[in-house]
């Protein structure tokens, strides 16, 4: 079979929050939702793009010349960037002294992703850990993934997915079998407050919660836990209800919201929200909720 090519932005070695033990995490380029507190924003778009981070600009200028699209300008004493113009030839990041301007993303094959994991084989059987497939979206996707899981579950490594649940289930069903785990979000139950947040419908992503919960005996829901978004207690209920009566997920984890990825919105030209992490008492309370169901708690932070 001929390996497909995919567009990834990070390897991220040595992770213990995607799973059990020691795990390298890579991260998928590209995702059809829009999450206002998205971490990785520099994720959403497939392609590989530049981000430009201004307050390290320091308008040296040799930026200028290298950009044959027009992208880069001056204007006084900063640099403007008009992204819809860059091709992302990554010229300017090559000449950039401050690290300003950053290229991320590459299209790389099976081979490419496994000469990195595998350099910590060794500690993914000490530890019972492995490889997580994370994003943006990995199942957007779906040839590459399929590739890279059934070439790491060959190796007899471990594998687990982090996923939004948006995608059509038919399309994607079979790479389940070459995954040992499935992290899949839930980020809120009211349909209109979901779109609102995220900028899709919620109805996709609940029948394939049940549809995977069914299919794969470790499915685990993630919950982001936001005080303005989802963390009362008549969403955490609706939530458990119809994890009760519609799925068999293995369990929920609450995520605290965590502002990491405000710095990059600017860099990708967005503007970005703030919100806010519920208190430990709050979170204690969801955690109680949940349990009073009979569903099982999980956390890997």
């Amino acid at each position: 079979m001929q390996q497909c090519k995919g567009n990834i932005f990070q390897i991220q070695r040595w992770s213990i929050n995607d799973g059990e033990g020691i795990r390298s995490t890579v991260f998928f380029k590209g995702c059809p939702l829009r999450c206002k507190w998205c971490s990785n924003p520099e994720s959403w778009q497939g392609k590989p793009e530049v981000l430009f981070f201004h307050e390290k600009c320091i308008a040296c200028k040799r930026c200028l010349p290298v950009c044959s699209q027009g992208a880069i300008s001056p204007a006084g004493n900063i640099i403007r960037f008009a992204r819809e113009k860059c091709s992302g030839c990554a010229g300017c990041c090559e000449v950039c002294p401050t690290g300003a301007r950053k290229l991320i993303g590459a299209a790389v094959t099976v081979e490419d992703v496994l000469k990195v994991v595998k350099r910590d084989t060794v500690f993914y059987r000490e530890s019972g850990g492995g490889v997580t497939f994370s994003g943006g979206e990995p199942f957007a996707q779906p040839g590459f993934l399929q590739q890279l899981a059934a070439a790491c579950s060959q190796l007899g490594i471990d594998t687990a997915v982090e996923t939004s649940g948006y995608f059509d289930f038919e399309q994607v069903k079979d790479i389940f079998a070459y995954l040992d785990c499935v992290f899949v979000d839930i980020k809120h139950m009211d349909d209109a407050v979901h779109m609102q947040m995220t900028g899709v419908s919620n109805r996709k992503i609940l029948a394939n919660i049940a549809q995977i919960s069914k299919l794969h005996p470790h499915t685990i829901v993630r919950v982001p836990f936001i005080a303005e978004v989802n963390a009362n207690e008549q969403n955490i209920k609706k939530m458990c209800d119809y994890l009760k009566n519609n799925t068999r997920v293995a369990g929920v984890e609450l995520l605290p919201y965590h502002d990491f990825g405000q710095s990059k919105y600017s860099a990708i030209g967005v503007r970005g929200q703030t919100f806010t992490t519920p208190a430990a008492t709050e979170i204690a309370d969801a955690n109680r909720i949940i349990s009073n169901y009979g569903i099982g708690i999980v956390d890997f932070k």
